[in-house]
């Protein structure tokens, strides 16, 4: 349901991402000027309390799209309608606007010239206890990367396939354009009333991307793999499997900010955000990124093996890829002495 927003907009909380505190300045100004007082937020969305947000109508978050997931699995997401906007240079997915077009937008916010527009979560419940929400997907891999598992899907406890591929996916509407859709996966359009089952990598040809009611209930039994199995929430949280996955349709939405959105808007975004990725990219530096999205996140010497490329030029497309913040490198869950690079 969208619903339409008609008060203005009287004062904004402001989270920016890694490197943009400089910003924040341009933005409490422009924000002014446009009659809106800002609440610049100093601290993690990790730490924010809810006094800290009394009187606050809108979060505003400058930052990349693992910025605005991030945001989402905090309980601020909950609490505020989110207006994500892409960084200087960047083009991203999640964004209302961009930085160019940040005055415009803070015009009419202040007339109320805007929508509110819930986006579906889901849950995965791990093991009977552990919960991990995610606003575009829930994927079941092992924790080793290139390594396959077998598992069963049920969907309503009606039995579906036994499978063995690298992993499983279960994505929103919005998730559908990201791994869901990388993977093989079909657009969905927005705010449909479904979800996608997405296998990665299949042994068998029959299993295909599979789209159910939203209100269904998916459960993932009988996993077996050399390696721990891991529930990973939007590539934010990570839990793992002991027993089963059930996953369903989160009780609370995230609300985003928006100023008019189709199905056209959301192809054209799509095809921006992946243009600007690989924009001007090395050939190597393209080939590396698209190992650590299929494969998921590696070192070094498993990107070597994956590749097949010398050793000097993987190490330069990774410096490129961090520096242009398409890959972060991170500690790697299984062994916390070692460091892997995965993609954002």
């Amino acid at each position: 349901m969208v619903k339409m927003q008609i008060m203005p907009v009287k004062r904004v909380a402001v989270s920016v991402g890694k490197g943009l505190g400089s910003r924040i300045a341009a933005i409490a100004k422009l924000l002014a000027e446009a009659g809106i007082r800002a609440k610049v937020l100093a601290m993690p969305l990790s730490s924010v309390k809810p006094e800290d947000l009394e009187g606050v109508d809108v979060l505003m978050i400058v930052g990349t799209d693992s910025d605005v997931l991030k945001a989402t699995h905090q309980a601020v997401a909950e609490a505020l309608p989110i207006l994500p906007v892409s960084p200087p240079g960047y083009s991203t997915f999640f964004a209302s606007t961009d930085w160019e077009g940040l005055k415009d937008v803070a015009e009419r916010l202040a007339r109320g010239e805007y929508v509110l527009r819930p986006y579906t979560r889901i849950e995965a419940v791990v093991n009977g206890e552990a919960v991990a929400r995610a606003l575009n997907e829930v994927a079941v891999f092992p924790s080793r990367s290139a390594s396959v598992m077998e598992y069963d899907l049920f969907v309503n406890k009606e039995f579906v396939w036994r499978d063995k591929a690298d992993g499983v996916l279960i994505a929103t509407p919005a998730g559908s354009t990201a791994y869901a859709f990388s993977v093989g996966g079909p657009i969905v359009m927005p705010h449909s009333k479904v979800l996608e089952v997405v296998p990665v990598n299949t042994v068998n040809p029959l299993r295909r991307a599979l789209i159910i009611p939203e209100d269904a209930e998916v459960a993932i039994t009988n996993i077996s793999s050399r390696y721990v199995v891991e529930v990973i929430a939007d590539g934010v949280e990570r839990v793992k499997v002991r027993e089963e996955v059930r996953v369903v349709k989160a009780p609370s939405p995230v609300i985003f900010v928006r100023l008019g959105e189709g199905l056209s808007d959301v192809i054209e975004r799509k095809v921006r955000v992946v243009s600007g990725e690989v924009k001007d990219l090395p050939p190597s530096a393209k080939y590396v990124l698209k190992m650590l999205k299929v494969y998921g996140p590696a070192s070094t010497r498993e990107l070597l093996a994956l590749t097949g490329l010398p050793e000097r030029t993987v190490r330069h497309a990774l410096s490129v890829l961090l520096r242009r913040g398409l890959v972060r490198r991170v500690t790697d869950l299984r062994d916390l002495r070692r460091r892997v690079y995965r993609a954002v």
